[in-house]
């Protein structure tokens, strides 16, 4: 590894002690989402239940201990991940916070000074953005220099043992239609492991990352750096993306359409297609509701208030397709995308899925 380079991966050593309880956190929660789950639908059909809509489930599922258990863990697990005083994610990077936040800053100041990494000090920040600790995340993922690396702790634990977290950014590039992709940007990035794993697949093309969060865009760069990989990061409102007309090939998202308030998504399209070439692709995949099934569709809503995703049942029931069309989209499609059910807990199969996803794809 060249000199410019960091020498050790970045980030936290944990103890065997951290370990051992957020892998007893991991099966806690595996047991809500299957046992658990299982349990509360049972008793909600002894109980009667049979309600049409959402408020009529949750009026039986309220009077069930079972799903008062399944609730209580929804909101309290992902609690104790993070702020568990001995063994939470916050308060371990918290006892290393002035070595990680120097560390971190002198690694990905490498980047601002070759270009990779552009930072934006004076962008105003949307309020939906600030005001909401998303899946319960305290202060958000731009809240503290540290928040990127304690959102890659948290992701890290948030699929099932052995499960590729990575996997699905491959599941939802399987779907792209046969063009060469250039030049292309992953849209909301994080901390950068959607770009990391195109790069793996198509080394030699350009590949961006776009974000609000100044941590998990020096973390993302830290990331791509410590596998020698050139990528291009740049902060900005995805609503105002800092690039020309016509940039790029493609562009893609994971998870992100619910993290906006509705009112926002005819900007934030109508951006994303400015940004995209005439043969540009629009492709990434959200969580979604089983259809009939008013049953999983309270549930579903329920965990959005529950883990601090205010935004979550509005998104289910917005007509993507129209928004799309509008954006300057000419082709949309959207369906099920089964291939995340590989990542996640599920139930037993003659029950109501406790979750599934669309993947969506719009062209120009």
């Amino acid at each position: 590894m060249s000199a410019d380079r960091p020498n050790t991966p970045f980030g936290l050593e944990t103890t065997r002690e951290y370990r051992a309880f957020h892998t007893f956190l991991s099966a806690a929660r595996n047991h809500r989402l299957g046992p658990l789950y299982e349990q509360t639908h049972a008793d909600y059909q002894c109980a009667g239940g049979n309600g049409d809509d959402t408020d009529a489930v949750l009026d039986v599922l309220d009077t069930l201990p079972a799903y008062q258990l399944y609730a209580w863990a929804m909101r309290h697990l992902q609690q104790f991940k993070y702020d568990h005083v001995d063994f939470g994610i916050v308060p371990a990077i918290e006892e290393n916070k002035t070595e990680l936040r120097q560390r971190l800053r002198d690694l990905s100041n490498q980047g601002i000074k070759s270009g990779d990494l552009v930072l934006d000090p004076d962008l105003a920040l949307p309020d939906y953005f600030t005001m909401t600790d998303f899946h319960q995340h305290p202060g958000g993922v731009a809240g503290d220099p540290l928040a990127g690396l304690a959102y890659e702790m948290a992701r890290a634990v948030r699929f099932k043992p052995g499960a590729d977290s990575n996997n699905l950014y491959r599941n939802i590039f399987s779907y792209l239609p046969e063009r060469d992709y250039r030049r292309v940007l992953d849209w909301g990035t994080s901390f950068g492991a959607g770009v990391r794993t195109w790069l793996d697949l198509h080394p030699g093309t350009e590949a961006h990352g776009v974000d609000l969060s100044e941590p998990c865009l020096r973390l993302a760069y830290v990331r791509a750096a410590e596998r020698n990989m050139t990528a291009h990061w740049r902060q900005a409102d995805l609503e105002h993306l800092p690039y020309d007309d016509n940039t790029f090939d493609l562009a893609w998202f994971a998870f992100m359409l619910h993290e906006f308030p509705p009112a926002r998504f005819p900007a934030l399209f109508k951006e994303a297609a400015r940004v995209l070439n005439d043969n540009g692709v629009f492709i990434g995949f959200e969580l979604a509701y089983v259809e009939n099934s008013a049953f999983q569709n309270a549930l579903q809503d329920q965990e959005g208030w529950l883990n601090d995703e205010p935004f979550m049942p509005a998104c289910f029931k917005t007509d993507f397709t129209t928004l799309f069309r509008q954006a300057g989209f000419s082709s949309i499609t959207i369906r099920r995308f089964d291939q995340m059910a590989d990542n996640v807990t599920h139930a037993a199969p003659d029950i109501p899925k406790r979750q599934t996803w669309n993947i969506y794809l719009a062209e120009k």
